[in-house]
């Protein structure tokens, strides 16, 4: 591996230069496209003395020239140099430069600066992808105002769009000219173009000051129809915006595409936002409730960026998380709002309570393994390598989480008064996490907490709450310590503040009636609170409920009984704490030095409860019910010192789902029947999503009690009739788990009707990767399965949805056959990636990130594991992404 020397935070230095308007135009072709860029430049007073360099990467310059006048190659003033880092220019304080590249999109296969996908023209530049269209300080504290050019063929396109507003559409002498002007200074990776043959969904929208807003859905002709539900998502996300924040959308107009080949989820760029096909296209038919979920909240994501990344963006590249956790945690808040939207007040809590524990599931499966994992880093880098690998769940969702602490402390209101304050503060300019959080805290009158506070932004891992303590019955004193430890690893050692939500359950036929405080907030590395109760004198010690809707992103550690856990499940009055109970009682089966072998009859009596409580929403309860994921069964047992075996895990897993499976038998068959029953046609809605979740999860626990021929029968029936992909998929997966001829004609079916469709392709893919086949032999026929796939004719290996619906979900969850003990698994992952890599080695990078817990392992697979590691890592062109993942890999496991 080539050794890269790191960025470091510490050496930000401002740019040298101030560009001022930048002129682009564009000579469109889907093989050779020549690029014209022309701005003014003069010295920067706030940046250091040195000549104007611009970042450059796979450009061929054709021409460049200095207020006028051509320029030529060499080392004296005035001319210019050209090497790894780009374009410098020599001995020129300040003028008007003109340079003229020559790209090739469709030579561009990791899909990062103008590439071609489908006959169509596309840009993706987060983070640094504006230096492979053209030289430019790329680099996002340079802001500029855009007017945009494209040229192409009449008729080539139907579409080309740029950011901003439409300034004029003409056509001369057989080539058309599509003017676009950007009124609002961006960063070079706001940029975006689109020339396509495309159509349109249209809309208008009248903001709250007066303004009429158009509003534009592009797909291709054939997925016209199932735009509309992104459409509406938009159209909620604006409206929400304004109502909880104040914030009006700028442009007259605004415009998604749906883009085929595409590497993240979406990209927020200035009033054209680009997203993966996946995250705007939805019918019943090819769409399930997750699919709609996720539309919705990356619609929300990506144009709320208007103002938190885009209005407002980055210093630096280290200042990522003040764009991404800020607006993580504003699409959480506003899916839980659009969730609970028109339900009661006790539905809309318990809608509200699905999604939190929804977001705290996704961070403990994904993000705590990363804080225990050799890629740790704080929500705010140090350093990096490559800044695209910095793109992760630490970033994102703990960011979140850091964001949401703010609220919690200062409540809603208190939130969103520091928020005006940000905004009038930093529009319009590249902000840093200091000012936000200086603005949360003066605007609440609290900036004495900003030290303390930052804290989180510079702390790596996770930090452990660890909680004792004491019960006078006597006297009716209650006593709790709180101790909070970092993880050793990090750099930053003092104590964090950590708001802890918090509750008692009475534990003895007297309730509570004294009231306790609803938050403990530990600003020290320990303390002790102390509470008088008088109507439990001489009951038992009361039951502490602890970090009430996930307060803080936190590992907690205190000793529940099961009792206690019993208590919790079915009579706290936050449902946040009754899910992590039944989490917590079920964990507590799979982790082999805990004190329980098999559930006994309180753990199976509490879920049978919380199974058959109405007050519980049909979408809370399939939580509740569902197991704790593997991969945080991984890291429980980590965290008591076992090396992780994944087909141990796998089978405790399995074995408990199929214990769970025997005692709620009779109610998940009641459950399961009214599958059978007629429905009215399906519409998504968080009461509908529901339905479905609670009765596939019944269906899929039973089926691991019936394997029957009429199983696989009824299965099949249920399949052939779905009027929806939700409750398809739900069936296939089980009948592919079962096998047989009733799986094969279900495939083969579901091929037949969508071949056409590829996200619902992408779906048949992965479902024959994930679903849990019954039978010894499951990890040996996972891996075929992965290798037949992976030569199937419709694999596209250059397009990343394709690649994650195999590749993707092999690696991240087909635990057992990615694990199998001959390390076939491990195998295929080095050659795989290998082979991506040099095709698209930042969808390289994310998916080499599977075996992130390597070292954590048992040494049989420890070490073949390693040995996969080393054999990628010694690829002679390996991408700067994969390098990096593959160094940490081996130099700082954990």
């Amino acid at each position: 591996m080539k050794t890269v020397t790191p960025i470091r935070r510490e050496d930000y230095e401002p740019p040298s230069h101030t560009l001022s308007a930048l002129v682009l135009e564009f000579d469109l072709d889907l093989d050779q496209t020549l690029v014209t860029a022309e701005f003014s430049f003069w010295p920067n007073p706030a940046g250091p003395s040195k000549d104007l360099t611009l970042a450059g990467e796979d450009l061929q310059l054709v021409g460049a020239w200095l207020d006028g006048r051509p320029m030529t190659q060499g080392v004296t003033a005035g001319q210019y140099a050209l090497s790894e880092e780009g374009f410098r220019l020599r001995g020129v304080p300040q003028g008007r430069l003109r340079l003229q590249t020559r790209i090739s999109p469709s030579a561009n296969t990791q899909l990062m600066g103008l590439y071609a996908s489908q006959g169509g023209l596309y840009t993706q530049c987060e983070s640094e992808g504006f230096r492979r269209i053209c030289f430019f300080q790329d680099r996002p504290d340079t802001l500029a105002v855009y007017t945009v050019s494209l040229r192409a063929p009449s008729g080539q396109f139907s579409a080309m769009l740029s950011n901003g507003n439409l300034v004029s559409d003409s056509t001369l002498d057989g080539v058309r000219t599509c003017v676009w002007h950007d009124p609002f200074p961006k960063p070079s990776y706001l940029f975006a173009l689109v020339a396509a043959n495309l159509s349109c969904i249209e809309e208008s929208l009248q903001s709250r000051s007066g303004k009429t807003k158009r509003l534009q859905v592009y797909t291709r002709a054939d997925d016209r129809p199932r735009a509309g539900f992104a459409m509406q998502s938009l159209k909620r996300a604006i409206q929400w915006d304004e109502r909880r924040y104040g914030l009006e959308l700028d442009l007259d107009q605004f415009m998604i595409v749906a883009v085929p080949d595409f590497n993240s989820g979406a990209m927020e760029n200035k009033g054209l936002n680009l997203f993966n096909t996946r995250f705007v296209l939805a019918d019943a038919q090819t769409a399930t409730d997750r699919d709609y979920e996720l539309i919705e909240a990356v619609t929300g994501h990506e144009y709320f960026h208007n103002w938190t990344g885009n209005r407002i963006t980055c210093r630096d590249w280290f200042q990522l998380t003040l764009k991404e956790g800020l607006t993580v945690f504003r699409d959480q808040e506003f899916s839980a709002d659009m969730l609970a939207e028109g339900l009661s007040k006790h539905q809309a809590a318990s809608a509200r309570a699905v999604k939190r524990i929804d977001d705290v599931r996704t961070l403990r499966a994904h993000q705590f393994p990363e804080d225990a994992g050799p890629m740790a880093h704080p929500i705010r880098p140090s350093q990096y390598q490559e800044i695209r690998n910095f793109y992760t769940a630490t970033v994102y969702e703990k960011g979140a989480e850091v964001i949401r602490l703010l609220q919690t402390l200062f409540g809603p209101d208190g939130f969103r008064g520091g928020m005006d304050l940000y905004v009038a503060r930093h529009d319009g300019k590249a902000a840093t996490c200091e000012d936000f959080v200086s603005a949360i805290l003066d605007a609440n009158g609290a900036s004495h907490l900003f030290p303390i506070f930052m804290r989180w932004y510079d702390t790596l891992g996770t930090p452990s709450l660890h909680v004792e303590d004491a019960w006078d019955a006597q006297t009716g004193h209650y006593s709790i310590t709180l101790r909070q430890a970092l993880d050793p690893r990090s750099s930053q050692k003092d104590p964090l503040i950590i708001p802890v939500g918090f509750g008692l359950l009475a534990n003895g036929p007297a309730p509570i009636k004294e009231s306790v405080p609803s938050l403990l907030l530990l600003e020290h590395f320990e303390q002790t609170f102390t509470f008088h109760l008088p109507s439990q004198i001489h009951q038992g010690a009361p039951v502490p409920s602890l970090l009430r809707d996930f307060s803080a992103p936190v590992s907690l550690h205190y000793d529940y009984t099961e009792e206690q856990l019993s208590a919790l499940a079915q009579c706290d009055s936050d449902p946040f704490q009754r899910w992590e109970a039944c989490q917590r009682l079920m964990l507590s089966f799979l982790i082999p030095q805990s004190n329980h072998t098999r559930p006994d009859a309180t753990t199976l009596d509490t879920l049978a409860a919380v199974l058959r409580d109405s007050s519980l929403s049909d979408a809370f309860k399939a939580q509740a019910l569902t197991l704790p994921p593997e991969t945080v069964v991984a890291e429980a047992w980590a965290a008591q010192g076992l090396r992780i075996d994944p087909l141990a895990i796998h089978s405790g897993h399995l074995s408990l789902r199929r214990l769970l499976a025997s005692h709620l038998e009779e109610d998940l068959r009641s459950l399961d029947a009214e599958l059978d029953l007629p429905a009215s046609p399906y519409q998504f809605d968080s009461m509908g999503a529901g339905w479905r979740a609670l009765r596939h999860l019944a269906q899929s626990l039973l089926n691991l009690i019936e394997t029957s021929r009429e199983r696989a029968d009824l299965l099949l029936e249920r399949f052939e009739r779905a009027d929806n992909m939700t409750t398809r998929m739900a069936t296939l997966q089980g009948l592919v788990a079962l096998g047989g001829p009733a799986s094969e004609q279900a495939l083969k079916e579901f091929a037949q009707q969508f071949e056409r469709n590829p996200l619902a392709m992408d779906k048949w893919f992965s479902v024959q990767v994930v679903a849990e086949r019954i039978g010894d032999d499951h990890c040996l026929e996972t891996l075929g399965v992965v290798e037949h796939l992976l030569a199937d004719d419709r694999y596209d290996a250059h397009n990343p949805n394709r690649v994650r619906a195999v590749l993707g979900a092999f690696f991240m969850q087909a635990s057992a056959g990615l694990h199998r003990e001959d390390g076939h698994g491990y195998a295929l992952w080095a050659r795989e990636l290998a082979s991506l890599d040099q095709r698209n080695g930042q969808l390289a990078a994310r998916l080499a990130r599977s075996l992130d817990r390597w070292s954590c392992f048992e040494p049989t697979r420890r070490d073949q594991m390693r040995g996969a590691i080393e054999r990628l890592a010694a690829g002679p062109t390996l991408s700067r992404d994969l390098a990096e993942v593959c160094e940490r890999f081996l130099t700082t496991a954990a």
